[in-house]
C-alpha cells in the first residue's frame, strides 16, 4: 500500500514523542551514577542524538517538497491538495511541540542539577572533574542558564524548511492560475466605450482560493496546545526572506497566511508586468482584476504590497497623467513599466 503525507506525518509524530521519551532521564542519571563527572560528554551526546534526528527531518521535508510541489502548466489542482497542506502544516506543528519538548527537557535537566549535591571522588582524573563539576556549578550559580544552545539552533533548519513547504504548496497553485495569463488577448482587446469589465476567470479562482485558507488553518488553531505548538514554531521562522514581509510581524498563524498572500501579491505583480502591451480596454480590464483581488485581501485582513496600490493607481489614471505629481511617489521603473505598456497597446 502506498504512504500516504498523513501517514508520514503520524510516523514523525511518532518518532518525535519516542525520542525526547528516552533521554528524558539522561542528565540526572548521570549525576546520580557519576556525581556529574561526565555531565559535559552527556550533552555533546544528546546534541548528536538530535542533530541526526533534524538532517533526518530535513531529507524528509526535501522529499516532500519535490513530490508537492511541482511546477507544471497544468492550472488543475491535485484532488489531494487539501490533505497534502494539512499534512505539511501538521509537520510544522510537530516541529513546534518538539521543540517545546526539548525545553521542557531542558529545564527539567537544569532544576535537576541546580538541586543536585556534588561529592568529592577518587576514580576520575582531576581535570576530567574540574571540568564537569565548573559547568554544574555555574548552573548552580546561574551563571548559565541552559544546555542545549546548539540543538535549539539546529532545529531552526527543519522549521524553516517545513515553513517554506507550506508557502511552497500554496504558491505551486498560485502560480498555476497565473500561468500564461500575461499573454491572454483579454489585455489587447478594443470595444465601445461603454465597455464595463468584470474580474476574468483565473484572478476569481485565485482568489476562492485564497479565501478558503482560513478554513485550512482551523484545525490547527482550534485547541490550545495545538495552537501553542504551532505559535511555536511560527514564532522561529523567518519571515523576513519572503516579499513584503515586516521585520517586526509576530510570528502566528496570521503571519503565516500574511506572508502566503503577499508571496501572492509579489506573483502576481511579476505576472503583470511580463504583460506586452495594453489597450484601454485591457487596461480596464486589469484594473477590474486588481481591485478584485484587493478585496479579498481586505477580506483576509491582509494589507496590500505597495507595488499592487501603485499599479492599481497607474492602471486607474489617464495615460497623460501618469508621470504627473499623483504618481510621484511610484518608483519611476514601475511608472515607466505601465506606461510603456499602455502606450504599445494604443
Amino acid at each position: 500500500m502506498k504512504r500516504t503525507s498523513v501517514d508520514t506525518v503520524r510516523e514523525v509524530e511518532s518518532s518525535c514523542k519516542k525520542l525526547t521519551n528516552r533521554v528524558y532521564d539522561a542528565v540526572v542519571t548521570c549525576l546520580k551514577l557519576t556525581n556529574g563527572n561526565v555531565l559535559s560528554d552527556v550533552i555533546a551526546v544528546l546534541e548528536f542524538y538530535f542533530g541526526l534526528f533534524t538532517e533526518k527531518l530535513s531529507s524528509l521535508i526535501k522529499d516532500m517538497r519535490s513530490t508537492y510541489c511541482t511546477s507544471g502548466k497544468d492550472d488543475a489542482m491535485p484532488e489531494d491538495h487539501w490533505i497534502r497542506f494539512q499534512s505539511c502544516f501538521k509537520l510544522l506543528q510537530t516541529l513546534g511541540s518538539l521543540y517545546n519538548e526539548i525545553k521542557s527537557l531542558e529545564e527539567q535537566s537544569l532544576a535537576d542539577i541546580q538541586s543536585f549535591t556534588l561529592t568529592p571522588t577518587t576514580f576520575i582524573t582531576h581535570t576530567w572533574r574540574s571540568r564537569d563539576h565548573g559547568l554544574v556549578e555555574e548552573i548552580q550559580t546561574g551563571e548559565k542558564t541552559n544546555l542545549f544552545d546548539k540543538i535549539f539552533k539546529e532545529m531552526l533548519t527543519p522549521l524553516n524548511e517545513c515553513n517554506k513547504l507550506c508557502v511552497e504548496i500554496v504558491l505551486c497553485n498560485v502560480k498555476k492560475y497565473l500561468h500564461g495569463v500575461h499573454l491572454s488577448e483579454e489585455w489587447t482587446k478594443r470595444e465601445g466605450p461603454v465597455f464595463t469589465p468584470s474580474p476574468l476567470t483565473y484572478i476569481t479562482t485565485l482568489g476562492d482560493y485564497l479565501l478558503l485558507l482560513p478554513q485550512q488553518l482551523e484545525p490547527f488553531v482550534a485547541e490550545q496546545h495545538q495552537s501553542h505548538d504551532l505559535d511555536t514554531a511560527l514564532s522561529l521562522v523567518d519571515f523576513n526572506e519572503f516579499a513584503g514581509m515586516n521585520e517586526d510581524m509576530e510570528g502566528d498563524a496570521f503571519a503565516w497566511l500574511t506572508c502566503v498572500c503577499q508571496s501572492t501579491l509579489f506573483t502576481l505583480v511579476e505576472t503583470i508586468l511580463r504583460i506586452p502591451r495594453l489597450s484601454e480596454v485591457g487596461c480596464r480590464q486589469l484594473s477590474a482584476d486588481v481591485s478584485y483581488l484587493s478585496n479579498v485581501m481586505a477580506a483576509l485582513e491582509v494589507p496590500l504590497s505597495r507595488d499592487v496600490i501603485d499599479i492599481g493607481l497607474l492602471l486607474s489614471l489617464p495615460l497623460d497623467r501618469c508621470n504627473s505629481d499623483e504618481t510621484k511617489h511610484i518608483p519611476k521603473y514601475l511608472c515607466n513599466k505601465i506606461v510603456a505598456m499602455r502606450n504599445a497597446g494604443l
